[in-house]
């Protein structure tokens, strides 16, 4: 059994203090599995136009706010059945709270930063790690996540249930590496009153192809990112007091990169 305590101290001469503890109680049950029990809070600060903004026709920042706060609990297995194989396996807990959203002000065309949101959410995650042989190497890890606006009773929107991804290492010549890749993000829901059409699944998959030992000090890489040219979309804000974007944020398309790293 190990047991390690933290705390975190900090002052903004803006908003004052927060202190932050971090507590891990560890347990070797059997030479091949560890059990983790960990809680611990954070904070975000105000940023300084959320507190500062003054004269805006439309956003006002509000001097008064205080640092969005996070408490989260979670268990986590760590299970090495086969010295070729890792398997992992945790749940997690959190609670947001004094989350900062611009709020309509009564009578006014204006919106104004508050402490005014509350979320909690709940989720797991699986993942595994593969040395098939001593060429060829598998990685993934499957998610599921629920959250919730506590003030509406519903999900919390914009995040996805579900996200997959997987990862293949192949050294199919001496010093040269495939690494194909592939992510899946699944169900996202509009946010409540959200009237827009839904957030659209999808699949990005990416390849690099890696020279290693080029020469004494050399390495390099060519890089296709969202190799099929999805149409990708992040979710845009709403209820921010302005017209939301119809067809939310596309995301880049198929596009290249190289790379060279001179090693010393």
């Amino acid at each position: 059994w190990q047991f390690t305590a933290g705390v975190r101290y900090d002052y903004y001469s803006d908003f004052g203090d927060t202190v932050n503890p971090r507590l891990g109680l560890v347990w070797d049950a059997r030479y091949d599995l560890t059990a983790k029990l960990l809680y611990g809070t954070a904070f975000r600060a105000p940023a300084f136009s959320e507190m500062y903004i003054v004269g805006n026709p439309v956003t006002l920042g509000n001097p008064s706010l205080r640092p969005e706060t996070m408490e989260t609990v979670e268990l986590a297995l760590d299970y090495r059945p086969l010295d070729d194989l890792h398997l992992g396996f945790n749940l997690f807990h959190y609670w947001w709270s004094d989350m900062i959203t611009f709020v309509q002000d009564t009578g006014a065309t204006t919106i104004t930063a508050q402490n005014a949101g509350r979320q909690e959410g709940w989720g797991g995650e699986l993942q595994a790690e593969w040395a098939a042989t001593d060429t060829f190497k598998l990685s993934g890890n499957y998610s599921y996540q629920n959250a919730m606006d506590l003030a509406t009773r519903l999900d919390a929107g914009n995040t996805p249930h579900h996200q997959v991804y997987a990862r293949a290492n192949w050294e199919f010549l001496p010093d040269w590496q495939a690494s194909p890749q592939i992510k899946w993000i699944v169900d996202r829901e509009r946010i409540a009153g959200d009237t827009r059409l839904p957030i659209g699944d999808y699949a990005l998959v990416d390849f690099t192809l890696r020279r290693n030992r080029l020469a004494d000090h050399v390495e390099v890489a060519f890089s296709v990112r969202n190799l099929f040219d999805s149409d990708i979309r992040e979710p845009s804000p709403y209820g921010s007091g302005g017209a939301p974007i119809p067809n939310d944020f596309p995301m880049a398309g198929r596009n290249f990169y190289g790379e060279i790293r001179l090693k010393f």
